[in-house]
């Protein structure tokens, strides 16, 4: 990995700056033309990424283009969720950066974020609720994750326990170690909401319990759906490590070590790539108390009084080592609950909560093979702990219908299990190792003649020989029946139609039709009168028609399916999935019986950029307009705001660029293209926009619409034509002083213009070191710039950085800038020294 380190005030890029843009006015370019696609506003992430039932919290919620219309749509109606706080920037990362191979890879989009009450009412379960998001552009496709927490206080990260590797090795003062920028938590157990705000970026947290135990510590971000793979240390005073995991396995992370009583631990947490991105949200659960991993049987039944088997680390001793209790659970009737949270009591503290899923009949437990036929249906726990296999036999008869699951990862088992039937005679008849989207495994299978059946279920991962290599094996004759399925979200734009799919699975031979319901459409929108899955068709496409003057808005439609199978009518609800949860689990948990329909406005621009071929040649630390043609369609004749696209190419590092406001009637535009002095002039750097109209809807509502641009500006880069340098990069400060810091002002012959010289601080230190802008005329190659220190400087080495500005043809901002380290002293008062290069 290679990162460069750069000023974090990059994104105050310049002073004002003066006629920005050139503006010309337009005139229609031959035919009219329909506008491009809008850009749905899409949710992202939300800070902190939950809290407890019963509370009422302030949460920053971040998504990519969004205008400020956009609805927030909760998709369990029991929450609360609106916004408080007005849209902010396009958020573009701070450095440091990712340059080499690494910089070509696709980057995060690019958010803006506003923040949001979120309400959640008393008596919710633990774990995820979902939203997403709408406007008159459409309705998303992603979803965000919000995470109900289980009563344990929760606390926010705070800004001086992160701080990236590098700043953490550049660190010599002994005081300034990691124990010391550590956040302290209060008394376990607690929950951390934090983020690893950049690239580099290592968060800290110490804590201490008042007695000897198991400590179990959660860290999650992809059960929130983001793209994070964490790692976890914990630290004793002595800084070894005593316990510490990496996600590479895309599953989050649970550690569980001995502690000592009033010992501080630090957990020090990051990225295993270093990623980081203000999306990058987590959070870190502290437990003082033992922590379950498996439990058998692996379900329970509804209604019932179970006996369960709690395998876990010191769930029987208090030990941090793999061993088992017994309990006894009482199971929920209730006959629409999926799952039933759980948490495991014992003298060494109280387990986390476990979700332990809930069926309708109970589970059979077969730890090791058998040879005595099982009679079908199957459903049964198995543990490949003392064989490298499980294997069971069934009876079966010529053209029965057999399913047959094998299911681990949506327990939360390592175990990637692969099924094998054989026949009577050994002879494999089907096999599957990973269904769709998840390493479980399933397989539909036609016997073919009467006999006794093997099913093997067996593991690919090298992870048996464990107590916690649970798996659960389904089998059961396939009866005629059938289900529906349809996309979770769909968008009409008012006077058009679109084409809604509606997908029947047929099983045991059931071929009939399937009649259509369809309830909760909007105002104005309609389907024509017969809606019917036709008899052996796997689908039909329903035509929905929106009026011109409908209303634009977002809401749930339901549709159900009925149909007569053998001498019974039966109705099923179409089910739409959505993928939220990163660690793919369980997709039946992210199944919904609703379908969201939005109806949008028409497109009224379309934006075209002019340089989209990599010709143009842009000087590093230079700022490029950019030519860009706005065409106006169906009247419409107002100004339009060009903005950075949340989907952008290759790493940003730095590139930027403003919201710009193009008149009225105007239909040429010059786009400024910020590009920092640190770009790699190996690669083409590029920009994609948006481009943002307001218009009313047919009831007289203001309304913002986003129009992609077509193609992308593409640069390639050249080197710099301003340079800032300093035969100085480190000083030793004393008290309060005046500091002579000796400068160079290169340019090229191409900017002969002034360069105003200006002082960088962190926050930390704007009260403590200033300087007076001075301005370098376009003869001055060399001069002074001087430190005020006000007061001692804090412990520890800080970089400061002096930026120099000038503008191009009057115009445009071209930047460069030095950096020095600086450190205080608590010697013998004396001088500033500087360290020369």
């Amino acid at each position: 990995m290679m990162t460069q380190r750069v000023s974090r005030e990059w994104t105050v890029l310049f002073p004002v700056i003066l006629g920005l843009l050139i503006l010309l006015p337009g005139t229609t370019w031959g035919q009219k033309k329909k506008g491009s696609a809008l850009k749905a506003p899409e949710p992202g992430y939300a800070f902190p990424a939950g809290g407890n039932p019963g509370s009422t919290l302030e949460v920053t919620l971040g998504g990519y283009d969004w205008t400020p219309d956009v609805e927030l749509i909760p998709l369990d109606p029991r929450v609360r969720l609106t916004f408080t706080g007005e849209l902010g920037p396009v958020i573009v990362p701070p450095p440091p950066f990712w340059f080499g191979p690494k910089g070509t890879i696709a980057p995060i989009p690019l958010p803006r974020e506003r923040t949001a009450k979120l309400t959640l009412p008393a008596g919710l379960p633990p774990g995820p609720i979902y939203w997403t998001t709408a406007s008159a552009n459409g309705i998303g496709t992603n979803t965000g994750t919000l995470w109900v927490g289980d009563g344990r206080p929760e606390v926010l990260e705070q800004a001086a326990s992160s701080m990236s590797s590098s700043s953490m090795s550049s660190m010599s003062s002994p005081s300034m170690s990691s124990s010391t920028i550590s956040q302290v938590l209060p008394a376990l157990p607690v929950t951390v909401n934090g983020r690893l705000a950049r690239i580099e970026e290592v968060d800290r947290y110490s804590f201490s319990v008042p007695r000897n135990g198991p400590v179990t510590l959660e860290l999650f971000a992809r059960r929130l759906g983001i793209d994070c793979n964490l790692t976890l240390t914990v630290r004793n005073p002595a800084g070894n490590v005593v316990a510490d995991a990496v996600d590479t396995a895309g599953q989050d992370l649970a550690v569980t070590f001995s502690a000592t009583a009033n010992t501080r631990y630090t957990v020090e947490l990051h990225d295993l790539d270093f990623r980081g991105d203000c999306s990058c949200v987590y959070r870190l659960v502290l437990t003082p108390g033992p922590r379950v991993v498996a439990t058998i049987p692996a379900v329970v039944p509804r209604g019932a009084t179970q006996s369960v088997v709690c395998i876990g680390y010191g769930v029987a001793t208090g030990a941090a080592q793999l061993e088992s209790v017994t309990r006894t659970v009482h199971v929920p009737t209730d006959a629409q609950a999926r799952t039933m949270p759980y948490r495991l009591e014992t003298p060494h503290g109280v387990a986390p909560i476990v979700s332990l899923p809930i069926v309708d009949t109970p589970d059979h437990v077969a730890l090791v093979s058998s040879d005595t036929p099982l009679t079908l249906p199957i459903a049964l726990t198995g543990v490949l702990e003392k064989q490298p296999e499980g294997r069971f036999r069934f009876q079966g008869k010529k053209g029965d219908m057999i399913r047959l699951e094998a299911v681990a990862r949506a327990l939360g088992s390592p175990l990637d299990v692969s099924l094998v039937v054989l026949d009577a005679t050994g002879k494999e008849l089907a096999r599957n190792d990973d269904l769709p989207n998840t390493t479980d495994a399933g397989l539909n299978l036609t016997l073919p003649a009467d006999g006794l059946f093997t099913v093997i279920v067996s593991d690919v991962s090298g992870n048996t020989g464990s107590p916690t290599a649970v798996y659960r094996l389904l089998a059961e004759r396939v009866v005629p029946d059938f289900t529906l399925t349809v996309a979770p979200r769909g968008n009409l734009e008012l006077g058009g139609t679109a084409n809604l799919l509606v997908t029947a699975q047929r099983q045991g031979g059931f071929s009939g039709p399937i009649t259509l319901q369809v309830s909760g459409l909007p105002a104005g929108v309609t389907l024509p009168a017969k809606l019917e899955i036709p008899a052996k068709s796997p689908n039909v496409s329903l035509t929905l028609s929106a009026s011109p003057t409908a209303d634009v808005t977002a809401c749930p439609i339901t549709i159900t399916g009925t149909a007569t199978v053998g001498d019974q009518t039966r109705t099923r609800p179409a089910l739409a999935s959505f993928a939220a949860d990163r660690t793919y689990r369980n997709a039946d948990n992210q199944t919904i019986s609703q379908s969201w329909i939005c109806t949008t406005l028409p497109p009224r621009i379309s934006l075209i950029c002019v340089e989209a071929d990599g010709g143009r040649k842009v000087h590093r630390g230079s700022t490029h307009p950019a030519e860009v043609t706005i065409e106006r369609h169906d009247g419409f004749t107002g100004p339009v705001s060009l903005q950075m696209s949340a989907k952008q190419s290759y790493q940003r590092q730095g590139i930027t660029g403003p919201d710009l406001l193009v008149p009225a009637d105007v239909s040429r535009a010059f786009y400024p293209c910020f590009m920092p002095e640190w770009l790699e002039t190996t690669r083409t750097s590029r920009m994609e926009l948006i481009g943002v109209i307001r218009v009313p809807d047919p009831k007289g509502r203001e309304r913002y619409l986003a129009t992609p641009m077509a193609g992308r500006i593409t640069m390639s880069i050249e080197g710099e034509i301003l340079k800032i340098t300093s035969p100085i990069d480190y000083l030793m400060i004393d008290s309060t002083s005046t500091v002579t810091v000796p400068l160079k002002v290169l340019r090229s012959a191409k900017l002969p213009v002034p360069v105003k010289l200006e002082l960088l601080v962190p926050d930390t230190l704007k009260s403590v070191v200033t300087a007076e802008p001075i301005v370098f005329p376009p003869e001055r190659v060399a001069g002074d710039f001087f430190l005020q220190v006000a007061q001692p400087l804090p412990l520890g080495r800080h970089e400061i950085r002096i930026r120099g500005t000038a503008l191009q043809d009057g115009k445009y901002a071209v930047v460069s800038e030095v950096a020095l380290m600086i450190a205080g002293t608590r010697d013998t008062p004396r001088a500033a020294v500087p360290v020369r290069k």
